[in-house]
């Protein structure tokens, strides 16, 4: 069968899977592009299309093709954007393809607030004159701020000066395969042909990715060196400080912060709502103040988030054929807009700051005195008192009858600690976020 017939098939297998409306709805606007040896090729409208079929449908519509081919069979997704950007697709060493920048994010429409103003200072320096100034630029904040958005307009903006420009951006789990292939089929002069000779900049996002990746950190060193010293520019982010990158190697830690650091924090409501407008214009959608009030909230300054909800109303919108309003959200996607709120004990907050640092509850509530057991048992103190009406006496009973003066010790520590310790703040972050609170 062609890739036509296949994809036909597979829109009837996921209707008896996940209903025929979400087939509607986030399905059948894909276009089969081919369907060669084991990959079947799809093109999406756009990438939040592209991340919403991925996360949601993509083990499915695998195993459907799978199962239909009588063959193992993997799909791939492609974007319309990516078609259309001047700049090189994820794919072989040799063949690169443009995948995952996007045309259609640029300087002009980036939201610019006190979170993020000095990283888009940062980052149209380099625009404006790469390799000159900032070499590397490495922007780091916690996911969903806006880094990729920033690496994406700064390959626009050189592109829209110099057509002739070659980007390349990868992911460093992209870069790390690439170079597991190469190995593989003996063709690493090809990656490093890609990766040191054609690039005129090299973006890639994820940086943290490379922990613990040996052979991959050393290859990525090499690079790293053969552009820098070669006057090519070099855009780097991840999640955290690259002094907070557990095992990386110090002379790569000592050349990402050789150049600029560039943070991104999360940004407060009055950002959050200008960035919402512009995406829902962008959308051609009409976002009522309330019901944007309830998807600021929703997301708590997490412009992925955002996105994905704009995109899922957008697509809502358009097949219903109703207007926007917060009821219409409240019915439409309930997960979302009626979430209960959350009522937190201090048993659950001790059971998730457990399960964070690979302990058992009873680690934290008992007795022994030991570094790997401090900080965890502190951070739980800290949460408990932050997100509990209780008092300190009467958290020392829950920690095990430890005196309220110990637990009055752990928070005062962890909050102050918190304001200039990076790593603590995300990981407490991570934490709140599988308690599913609001942070405060």
């Amino acid at each position: 069968m062609d890739s036509s017939e296949l994809w036909d098939r597979l829109l009837e297998a996921m209707q008896q899977r996940i209903g025929r409306e979400d087939v509607e709805i986030w399905l059948t606007t894909a276009k089969p592009l081919k369907l060669e040896g084991d990959v079947l090729g799809l093109e999406v409208a756009n990438r939040y299309y592209r991340d919403w079929i991925t996360d949601n449908y993509l083990p499915d519509l695998v195993g459907e093709a799978s199962a239909l081919r009588g063959r193992p069979t993997r799909v791939e997704l492609v974007t319309q954007d990516a078609h259309e950007g001047g700049v090189e697709e994820r794919g072989s060493a040799d063949q690169p393809r443009a995948i995952g920048v996007s045309a259609g994010q640029t300087f002009d429409n980036f939201v610019v607030g006190e979170c993020n103003q000095f990283a888009h200072a940062a980052a149209r320096g380099v625009a404006d004159s790469p390799a000159e100034q900032y070499n590397p630029l490495f922007v780091w904040g916690s996911t969903g701020l806006g880094k990729t958005h920033l690496m994406h307009a700064v390959a626009n903006h050189i592109l829209a000066t110099d057509p002739s420009a070659r980007i390349v951006y990868v992911t460093a789990e992209d870069f790390m395969n690439d170079m597991i292939n190469c190995l593989r089929y003996k063709r690493m002069e090809d990656f490093r042909n890609k990766y040191r000779k054609r690039a005129s900049v090299l973006l890639v996002d994820d940086v943290q990715f490379l922990s613990g990746k040996e052979r991959t950190q050393v290859e990525f060193f090499h690079t790293f060196n053969a552009l820098v010293n070669s006057g090519r520019q070099i855009v780097l982010t991840a999640d955290v400080n690259p002094k907070d990158i557990d095992k990386l190697e110090p002379r790569l830690r000592t050349r990402f912060e050789g150049g600029l650091l560039a943070d991104i924090s999360a940004p407060d409501k009055e950002t959050l709502l200008a960035i919402l407008q512009q995406k829902s214009e962008q959308q051609g959608l009409s976002i009522p103040s309330d019901l944007a009030d309830a998807i600021a909230h929703q997301v708590e300054g997490n412009i992925r988030e955002l996105e994905g909800i704009l995109n899922r109303l957008a697509a809502l919108h358009t097949f219903y054929n109703q207007p926007l309003t917060l009821e219409f959200a409240r019915d439409k996607m309930p997960n979302i807009f009626r979430a209960s709120p959350v009522v937190l004990t201090v048993p659950a907050i001790i059971e998730a700051v457990a399960r964070f640092h690979s302990l058992r509850s009873a680690d934290i509530t008992g007795s022994k005195r030991t570094r790997t057991l401090t900080r965890p048992r502190q951070i739980a103190m800290f949460l408990a008192r932050r997100y509990t009406s209780l008092s300190f006496p009467e958290l020392g009973r829950e920690f095990g009858g430890r005196d309220h003066s110990t637990i009055q010790y752990g928070f005062k520590k962890v909050a102050k600690e918190i304001k200039d310790d990076a790593d603590l703040a995300y990981k407490i972050k991570l934490i709140e976020a599988s308690l599913k609170v609001r942070p405060r």
